[in-house]
């Protein structure tokens, strides 16, 4: 049997470290199988064995060797903070949150514990508690880019924008050609509605790491906005649905500027889109048929024209024809939850906040996609198809309630009276305050306050229901 400090096992351990550094991680594992068999209760190989289980994603493998370590080494803080980060990973963040207390108990200026204790409160909507932490760890690391945008972050979730303007001007300062550091200043320009200066910055969402928004590769050169006389526009949608269907408003301008437009979209756009005047042809894949000379992704439009707020493109309906609400409203649409992509939504209502609301005197309309309805609602889901048929639906009603959500934008390009519910972080387009927005004249913008409930605003939107209704 190996000594716990034999030279042997110093060895094996080296060489298992170098294994899983150079991402080689059988190998890692087959000599940390060795030193296991033959020294199972060694501290050394209990802390390798964690890393290598956490970089391949073995979390109650990895669970199982730090809670060994922790039996051994009670007062070890990284293993409990990252003890914290594998139940976070698990599904148990109050459990996490547990451990990384723990860990800053027993070393204050542990900051990259203090950096998780204001995520995990972020993500329990526990605002001043997750400011107050990464203050914390700003303090610790007052050269550190990360920390100063954390902390903005957390401000800027809990309405203080000045506060977090001055944290994103420090990350930039410190590390300015870091996407994510662009990416802040982007969003609480745009969010303020300062929009000629938020669209150059725009462009870094490609940089972003782990973004969902795609870079297509083409050879073609990127459309600058210039006049096209003779050749062909290929703009492709990225990012959500909602975004295609915000965008598209911009068809008819592009269109005077190039002789002819192609749309790559998402199969459940095509039968919506495909008659909408100044587009020639809608795909929902490249193939190598496809001819084009510049190519633009559909979310870079605003930035090409250069719009302010008051320049947007604002008449609706762009989809569809105008259909006439009635008055009062008595067919109400729904949408209580988002895809569920975002890791962070605050976006969705829990299906058990929304019986306030559904008190109403009218009749209620799911339109959720992938949910079954309430017993209260008319559930269309089968009807739900694609985007064409939930905008014939859309126009049988009188007014449509959702979350942020793609039928929000669905609902205001159609031109039909929409309220849109929204969390006290909500997203750029809808802009940080004010009840009306510059993207859908027909819209009402309901903000959750920091601090209110989902039920203690459905209960006030219900009341303002049944106060039109008599």
């Amino acid at each position: 049997m190996l000594e716990e400090n034999s030279p042997q096992l110093t060895d094996l351990l080296q060489q298992a470290q170098a294994a899983r550094l150079a991402n080689q991680l059988d190998h890692a594992a087959r000599l940390l199988g060795a030193a296991f068999e033959k020294h199972p209760d060694a501290l050394p190989v209990a802390k390798e064995l964690a890393l290598l289980h956490q970089q391949r994603g073995e979390w109650p493998e990895a669970r199982d060797c730090l809670e060994l370590i922790l039996a051994q080494e009670p007062q070890n803080a990284q293993a409990l903070n990252v003890l914290g980060h594998i139940c976070h990973v698990q599904g148990h963040l109050i459990e996490a949150l547990g451990h990384w207390q723990q860990a800053v108990e027993i070393a204050p200026d542990y900051a990259e514990a203090w950096q998780n204790i204001g995520l995990a409160h972020e993500h329990l909507d526990q605002q001043p508690e997750a400011i107050a932490a990464h203050q914390q760890a700003v303090r610790l690391l007052p050269d550190n880019a990360r920390a100063h945008r954390l902390l903005g972050m957390a401000q800027l979730d809990y309405g203080l924008l000045p506060a977090a303007n001055h944290c994103f001007d420090r990350a930039l300062a410190l590390t300015p050609d870091d996407p994510e550091n662009q990416w802040q200043h982007f969003f609480i320009r745009a969010l303020a509605g300062d929009f000629p200066q938020a669209w150059p910055l725009y462009e870094c969402r490609f940089q972003l790491p782990g973004r969902t928004t795609p870079e297509h590769d083409f050879p073609q050169p990127r459309w600058q906005g210039e006049q096209l006389a003779g050749q062909t526009l290929l703009l492709h949608a990225e990012q959500g649905y909602g975004d295609t269907l915000q965008m598209i408003r911009y068809l008819p301008r592009v269109s005077e500027r190039v002789e002819r437009l192609i749309l790559w979209v998402p199969e459940p756009l095509v039968p919506l889109l495909q008659t909408m005047p100044g587009i020639d042809e809608v795909v929902s894949r490249k193939t190598d048929a496809l001819s084009f000379e510049v190519h633009l992704p559909l979310m870079s439009l605003p930035g090409i024209f250069e719009d302010s707020l008051e320049t947007i493109p604002k008449t609706v309906p762009y989809l569809g024809n105008p259909s006439p609400s009635a008055q009062p409203p008595r067919k109400v649409g729904l949408v209580w939850a988002g895809s569920g992509s975002q890791p962070l939504d605050r976006r969705s209502i829990p299906v058990t906040d929304l019986a306030p609301l559904l008190e109403a005197p009218v009749e209620w309309h799911s339109l959720q996609w992938g949910q079954t309805a309430p017993g209260s609602l008319h559930d269309h889901s089968s009807e739900l198809t694609d985007f064409a048929a939930t905008a014939e639906l859309i126009q049988t009603l009188d007014l449509v309630i959702s979350v942020d959500t793609a039928v929000a934008h669905l609902a205001g390009a159609l031109g039909k009276p929409v309220w849109i519910l929204l969390s006290p972080a909500p997203d750029w387009r809808w802009g940080h305050e004010g009840s009306a927005s510059p993207w859908y004249p027909t819209a009402q913008l309901h903000r959750r306050a920091s601090g209110q409930t989902w039920p203690q605003l459905l209960k006030s939107l219900s009341h303002k229901l049944g106060l039109v209704q008599s």
